[in-house]
């Protein structure tokens, strides 16, 4: 059924209705009633139909005059002899225009990502031009109110559209691997046809992955996204993902991804075992009840204590596009402690993504000029962690706040630490604070965000992945020479950071 035909309808005959979007929520509200916010979602749609008026009468103006016998010899000079304007072509150039306009309103939403692909296929096929379709095809009228009526329809179908979605995944696992259960989702999933292994004459057996056989992974990606309140969008290197990082992991290993709210295993047969966060299970199970009611057991439980702490905790991530952007970034050392990438952030910052990309890099301590990107280490494994979880620390529940390369100076001149001498950093971070440090100070770095963690391992230091309270308790017999830190004050953690630093402080040093 066509968006237009939906049985959303403006509340009031003579007003537009406007609906926006927050993470998951519809506001809709008549003109009287609207925010400043508002306002502005209606004015961009008034400028486009104006816009579209404007442009449509010039195009029947042209038409008029191209169709006229006098001027068909002129069109063809213009069109490289081309052909002369019959009322078909006329119907097109309007369809195209129309098509255009629409696509642009959709653009506004987050709508298409959230349907499926059959449903996304369905919308394009109705606001797409074609001027081979017979008889010929009409592009709903570019209006104001037929604009703001299927917007709103839209919008209000975002929840069904994500129950289709879910329902396709748990139709899509296999029906012959008993820990998937038959009543709903559970915690453990199962998938075929992954991969398979494969040999050619001129090199060792190797192991193909199939994009047809990782959908089910890609969908649950999307979902997932949907849940942890991100904007959706479509996914293309899911296939490329899993690739990577069985490459890296091994088969047979767990591998968490999207702020842990997924975590699955290949094994060489084609099958991949796929483990969703307790929480979003819970989630997926309740729309699918909802879906096909019998598909749940009555006296269904939550997931248990247990289950719940045996997963990581889930994380917000950065949106896939930027994530997708920095994985396809590959450095390469140039000597001198420097590895650099040749990149097109700088040309294409009109994309948003391009622009959290480029803040991205330069909060890894990256230098971001327009064509290429510079790093005074080995980040290979750093973009890599970005693209497999796409978590970013939290700066302020971390407290997490760079030290400046002249307070790192100031405190280097200040210890006079040396060759041989030990160090403790409870906060090392990015290790700013130790850049101006000699290289034979020998450094223990605890630091609680796995990201800083990857990030001062690659500079060369010795970094334990540990809340350093709890750490301190568990290692009170090691002392160092000296203690540097960076304290985080929120909560009076300051105090508590220094006494157990201090405690780790060998008699009569700093």
């Amino acid at each position: 059924m066509s968006s237009l035909d939906s049985e959303a309808k403006p509340d009031n005959a003579g007003h537009s209705v406007l609906a926006l979007t927050t993470s998951h929520s519809l506001v809709v509200s008549s003109p009287e009633t609207f925010l400043p916010d508002m306002r502005k979602e209606l004015g961009i749609i008034a400028d486009l139909v104006e816009s579209y008026n404007d442009e449509l009468c010039l195009l029947k103006l042209m038409a008029v005059q191209f169709k006229t016998h006098n001027h068909q010899k002129l069109y063809s000079y213009l069109s490289g002899y081309n052909h002369s304007i019959s009322e078909a072509d006329a119907l097109f150039a309007e369809n195209a225009l129309r098509s255009e306009y629409w696509k642009c309103v959709m653009a506004l939403t987050d709508v298409l990502p959230i349907m499926s692909d059959a449903k996304r296929n369905e919308w394009d096929k109705q606001f797409t031009a074609d001027r081979y379709i017979m008889p010929p095809q009409v592009i709903p009228d570019f209006t104001a109110d037929a604009v703001v009526g299927t917007v709103v329809a839209l919008l209000n179908d975002r929840n069904q559209f994500i129950k289709e979605r879910v329902y396709d995944v748990f139709q899509s696992l296999s029906r012959s691997h008993k820990t998937n259960k038959a009543f709903g989702f559970s915690t453990r999933m199962i998938t075929t046809g992954v991969c398979e292994p494969s040999k050619y004459p001129w090199q060792k057996l190797r192991v193909d992955f199939k994009e047809s056989g990782i959908s089910p992974l890609s969908e649950l990606r999307v979902i997932c996204a949907f849940f942890r309140g991100e904007q959706v969008k479509a996914i293309h290197n899911t296939k490329s993902l899993v690739e990577a990082l069985v490459e890296h992991e091994g088969f047979r290993k767990w591998i968490c991804i999207d702020g842990n709210s997924i975590r699955f295993r290949v094994y060489k047969n084609g099958s991949m075992h796929i483990d969703v966060h307790p929480d979003i299970a819970e989630r997926l199970n309740n729309i699918l009840s909802a879906i096909v009611p019998l598909a749940l057991p009555a006296d269904r439980m939550a997931h248990s204590k247990k289950s719940l702490e045996a997963f990581p905790v889930l994380k917000q991530c950065i949106d896939f596009d930027t994530r997708m952007q920095l994985s396809e970034l590959m450095f390469k050392n140039d000597g001198d402690n420097k590895w650099s990438c040749w990149t097109s952030l700088g040309s294409l910052a009109e994309r948003k993504s391009s622009s959290v990309a480029a803040d991205t890099l330069r909060f890894l301590g990256a230098t971001v000029t327009k064509y290429d990107v510079t790093f005074s280490y080995d980040p290979c494994e750093v973009i890599r962690y970005i693209g497999q979880i796409g978590e970013m620390p939290d700066i302020v529940s971390h407290q997490f706040y760079p030290s400046s390369c002249r307070i790192s100076e100031y405190v280097s001149s200040l210890l006079g630490a040396g060759e041989g001498d030990t160090l403790l950093e409870p906060n090392i971070g990015h290790a700013d604070l130790l850049k101006s440090f000699p290289a034979g100070v020998i450094v223990t770095g605890i630091e609680l965000d796995t990201l800083n963690c990857l990030i001062s391992r690659a500079k060369g230091y010795d970094t334990t992945e540990a809340d350093f309270l709890t750490w301190s308790k568990s290692n009170q017999q090691k002392k160092f020479d000296y203690v540097v830190m960076n304290t985080p004050f929120a909560d009076n953690r300051a105090r508590l950071h220094l006494q157990a630093a201090a405690s780790h402080l060998a008699a009569g040093d700093l």
